[in-house]
């Protein structure tokens, strides 16, 4: 390419000023800077040799700090084991106190398992008595013989000063001399020892002191070995180096293998016979620089390189540690660095004449730029520009020329622009429709009239029926399983037909879950009514059938709850009249001892009778609770000592934890109480043994499922009773918590329906996880107690303990009572026992009656009343005659629990059916209340 007179001038004047800069500066620097080169490695050398040094310092100072560490941890551990070893004697001292085992047999046990207790190398726990006879030694010369004379190399009783220090103090450290078990020779020793006044004995631990030093002179080798690696990779210009050596010039540390490690005392300096570690030795006591010949690590054994080397000297250690660089090296760098220069300046030159002729040409570029565009706009290229952005002339120029190109090819592209807007438009509300379909919590398709799939959302291959592979354009037959198809054919054809269709289908998924989905099918009709295609909507309802099966499941139990509670109440009352009855007999008919044995039968049967409607009362949630804070963690551990009597020896009970705490807000004895029947429960589940866990804790949020009813939001502990037994058959969980149902030979069915009651009525929720075969897992989820839990109201007055006799005090004797019960017969049970007990005693039918009496009979002692009658209840009654009559006492009698009115009142409730002994036990209470 020819260039103009101006572009070859310009170039030739820049050049010119750039050859001429870069030699001034080459001659003026290099000499300087090849000095200074020479002088900064000779103190980076030395820099180094200082680091170093301060390294090895901190070294040799952190040597003491580790052997204090070591001891300290060689106490913490001797204490550790004692307090272990203390504690076991205590265990075993506590079960002869309690009888378990004789005062012999927990001497042996103590005196073996410490003799057998060994840790680190050769320690042991050693046990004497006051008199310092070994009771426990694992050196059979030692067991049971007197250590009182055995003396330290001063004289000192080493045992009996231990002991004296161990009474006045308590416990301390001793080091005295004692040989190894096996071993001959004494060697030092350190003990902790400790008093244990309770039993007058004195207990010990020790640890070798040579076994200390060996963990200090390990953590001696490691912290060499440590220096090692980080001394042998620092470099001093290209092979310099840093090495240690010791006074006795034995080489500790020293990159060339030839020597490292070695004794190198004997070798000299070619040039002047000195032994160089001498000089070496001299050169860090008088603080000078010493230069020497000295071989390479890649020319080992020759000595013939000229060396200089700083030294310094490690007191605590006795080391010397040097560093060293070869003097041609030094020199080298320097050399290195001047060619650089040389280099730098010969590249400005190249840079400064290309920048130079980069700005020339720049100059003519442009127009060439602008000619060559314009041919290519004339053979009708339109999107041709210059591309000239310049702050000049020559920059309007070119503006003024793509402008115009651009014009002409806006006015071209216009109708294409507005065609692609459109397309644009219609893409983006396909991606947002595509968008708003897979967000939706079902599986949606469309077919066509041939049924075949012409749309479906991300969720259709998520379905269990759905066939793996492409779908759109396939038929519906091909694309989900045949038994779908078959559930799916008769929707077909009802949405064929113009109606709406659905139904629920069931099937299973790859993880064996059963999934349930609802498919409801939508006719697409054109503008004449024909079908010409099918919305298909299928969302995943297996939650919401499990909820609401749940919720019917308890609803059904609660509808039978309230009428095993309406029988119970009932019942109550028939055997309120028969146990009171038969009492009556049994007492007038003592004498015929053929009567007698048919009237007591009966009795045990009512009994029985009154445990069954508890029962019932339980799973009716009408039992009588009284709610408050339980730790039921401590509640289980204390109940797992119970049932550990009373269960198979073959099944073991796993607790929680001694740290372990869970707070509920529940009845700790109907708690204990649920607890027991599902241990027994899982007894029976366990014939030939297994494992009995029961566990406490806050709810885990994820776990919340498959209860009886939903949970609703609040703090739960969670307590979950598992076993490894046989099991529930199939079918048989789900009816678990009816009453009087039982896959048992024996059994009243009443267990899981009282535990499930008490759960309800404590607002609380079950469930049951098993499998035939696979254990059982039962569930309480009861509420967490709160601060707000911890004030308790006093619960209400339960009846004393009955007279002996059932005879009251004579006090009573010949006083006024009422009696008010709406039931005829069991208020001629409540007079008959009252007048045995010698009061005088005035019926009421109903609360309304009791009223009016009680404002006439100046004389009234005593109220026995009903809690559920017609018209006035009793405890209305009661709470009027504490405003108007405070010394009239009263008793309520109750057939459940939501009959009783409020603790706080502090009213005297007994419970139907009662024996006479109990209804004196409550005029008792009455008094002493």
């Amino acid at each position: 390419m020819v260039r103009s007179r101006l572009f070859l001038r310009l170039f030739s004047g820049v050049l010119l000023g750039v050859v001429l800069f870069s030699g001034s500066y080459y001659l003026l620097s290099v000499p300087l800077v090849k000095e200074s080169v020479y002088r900064i490695e000779l103190d980076a050398s030395r820099t180094i040799l200082d680091n170093v040094h301060e390294m090895v310092a901190r070294l040799r100072a952190g040597l003491d700090e580790q052997r204090a560490y070591v001891i300290d941890t060689f106490r913490a551990e001797m204490r550790t084991k004692v307090a272990l070893a203390a504690g076991y004697i205590d265990y075993v001292f506590d079960r002869a106190d309690r009888g378990e085992i004789s005062r012999d047999e927990a001497e042996r046990l103590i005196y073996d398992g410490l003799k057998a207790f060994r840790y680190g190398k050769d320690d042991y726990i050693w046990l004497t008595n006051y008199d310092a006879v070994l009771l426990s030694h694992p050196d059979p010369d030692w067991t049971g013989r007197s250590a009182a004379e055995v003396q330290d190399p001063r004289g000192g009783l080493i045992v009996p000063d231990m002991i004296a220090r161990a009474r006045n103090e308590g416990e301390g450290y001793h080091v005295y001399p004692w040989r190894r078990p096996g071993g001959d020779p004494p060697v030092r020793k350190m003990s902790y020892f400790r008093h244990l006044p309770r039993h007058g004995l004195v207990i010990g631990a020790g640890a070798y002191m040579d076994d200390i030093d060996t963990v200090v002179e390990n953590r001696l080798n490691a912290a060499v070995e440590e220096l090692r690696q980080a001394v042998l990779g620092i470099r001093i210009a290209r092979t310099g180096y840093v090495y240690i050596f010791d006074s006795s010039s034995r080489m500790i540390i020293h990159p060339n293998t030839n020597i490292d490690r070695t004794a190198f005392g004997n070798l000299r300096d070619p040039a002047t016979g000195a032994l160089i570690g001498e000089a070496l030795k001299g050169a860090a006591h008088d603080g000078r620089t010493l230069r020497y010949l000295w071989d390479k690590p890649s020319d080992p054994g020759n000595y013939v390189y000229e060396k200089i080397s700083w030294v310094r000297h490690v007191e605590g250690l006795d080391w010397y540690i040097a560093s060293s660089v070869y003097e041609e090296e030094l020199r080298s760098s320097s050399v290195a660095l001047g060619n650089r220069l040389f280099a730098v300046s010969l590249g400005v030159m190249v840079l400064g004449g290309g920048m130079g002729y980069l700005g020339a040409h720049r100059l003519t570029r442009p127009l060439r730029r602008l000619a060559d565009t314009a041919a290519q706009v004339r053979a009708g290229n339109l999107d041709a520009r210059s591309g000239i952005r310049r702050n000049d002339e020559i920059g309007d120029l070119a503006a003024t020329f793509d402008g115009m190109v651009q014009r002409v090819k806006d006015d071209i592209a216009t109708l294409d622009s507005r065609v692609r807007e459109r397309t644009a438009a219609l893409e983006e509300a396909e991606a947002r429709q595509r968008l708003i379909l897979d967000a939706i919590p079902a599986a949606i398709a469309y077919l066509d009239g041939n049924e075949r799939l012409r749309f479906v959302n991300r969720r259709w291959a998520d379905q269990p029926h759905a066939r793996a592979g492409r779908v759109l354009g396939r038929r519906l037959r091909d694309a989900v399983d045949a038994d779908a198809y078959r559930h799916l054919a008769p929707l077909l054809d009802r949405a064929r037909a113009g109606e709406s269709a659905g139904a629920d289908y069931a099937a299973t998924d790859g993880h064996g879950r059963a999934v349930i989905t609802r498919f409801t099918l939508i006719p697409h009709l054109d503008a004449r009514g024909a079908t010409v295609g099918f919305f298909v909507l299928a969302p995943d309802v297996t939650a919401e059938v499990e909820r609401r099966r749940h919720l019917d499941e308890a609803e059904r139990l609660k509808a039978v709850g309230q009428l095993a509670g309406g029988l119970a109440h009932d019942f109550n009352n028939l055997l309120t009249i028969i146990l009171g009855n038969l009492a009556v007999a049994r007492e007038r008919f003592a004498g015929h001892g053929d009567l007698d044995a048919h009237l007591e039968p009966a009795q045990r049967a009512s009994r029985r009778g009154a445990d069954i409607t508890a029962r019932l009362l339980a799973f009716s949630r009408r039992q009588p609770l009284k709610p408050q804070p339980v730790e039921v963690c401590g509640l289980v551990r204390e109940l797992a000592v119970l049932l550990s009597r009373s269960l198979p020896a073959g099944i073991a009970i796993v607790t929680p934890g001694p740290q372990e705490t869970a707070r509920a807000m529940a009845d700790p004895t109907q708690l204990e109480n649920a607890l027991v029947n599902l241990a027994l429960n899982a007894r029976d589940a366990m014939p030939e043994g297994g494992t009995l866990t029961i566990t406490a804790g806050p709810l885990d949020g994820t776990a919340a499922e498959g209860f009886d009813e939903p949970p609703a939001p609040g703090r739960r502990i969670a307590i979950r009773v598992r076993d490894t037994g046989c099991g529930f058959a199939a079918g048989a969980a789900e009816r678990a918590f009816e009453p009087f149902y039982t896959t048992k030979a024996l059994g009243s069915g009443l267990g899981l329906s009282m535990v499930y009651g008490f759960v309800k009525q404590s607002g609380g929720f079950i469930a049951i996880d098993s499998a035939p075969g696979a254990g059982t897992t039962v569930t309480l989820l009861l509420p967490e107690a709160g601060p707000a839990d911890e004030a308790v109201a006093p619960a209400a007055a339960a009846p004393a303990e009955p007279a002996p006799g059932d005879a009251l005090a004579g006090g009573w004797r010949g006083k006024l009572a009422l009696v008010v019960e709406d039931d005829a017969d069991v208020r001629l049970v409540m007079r008959r026992q009252l007048i045995d007990l010698g009061l005088s005693v005035i019926e009421a039918q109903s609360g309304d009656e009791a009223m009016e009496l009680v404002e006439h009979l100046d004389d009234l002692s005593l109220v026995v009343s009903d809690v559920v009658m017609p018209g006035v209840t009793g405890p209305a009654l009661a709470r009027h005659l504490r405003a108007t009559r405070p010394e009239v006492k009263v008793v309520l009698v109750s057939g459940f629990a939501t009959e009783v009115p409020d603790e706080g009142e502090g009213l005297v409730i007994l419970r139907k059916p009662w024996e006479k002994s109990e209804l004196a036990g409550a005029i008792h209470s009455c008094t002493t209340g």
